[in-house]
C-alpha cells in the first residue's frame, strides 16, 4: 500500500510537574482518512513509547 503522506514532529520543553522532556512522533497517512503513528517520550522521571492510528472523518 503506497504512503500518501507523512510527518515528523520534535519538541523540547519544560513542565512544572516533570522537568525537562523531549518527543519524537512520526506518521504516515495510508488513506485520505486513515493514518498510523508512533511516539517516544521521555523525561527525568520515565519513558515511554506507543504507537496508533487516527482515523479522521467528517466534512
Amino acid at each position: 500500500m503506497p504512503v500518501r503522506t507523512g510527518y515528523l514532529e520534535a519538541q523540547a520543553g519544560v513542565s512544572s510537574l516533570t522537568g525537562a522532556y523531549t518527543r519524537l512522533e512520526g506518521g504516515a497517512r495510508l488513506r485520505q482518512n486513515l493514518g498510523l503513528f508512533g511516539f517516544a517520550e521521555a523525561n527525568q522521571r520515565e519513558r515511554m513509547a506507543g504507537a496508533g492510528v487516527r482515523w479522521t472523518f467528517g466534512g
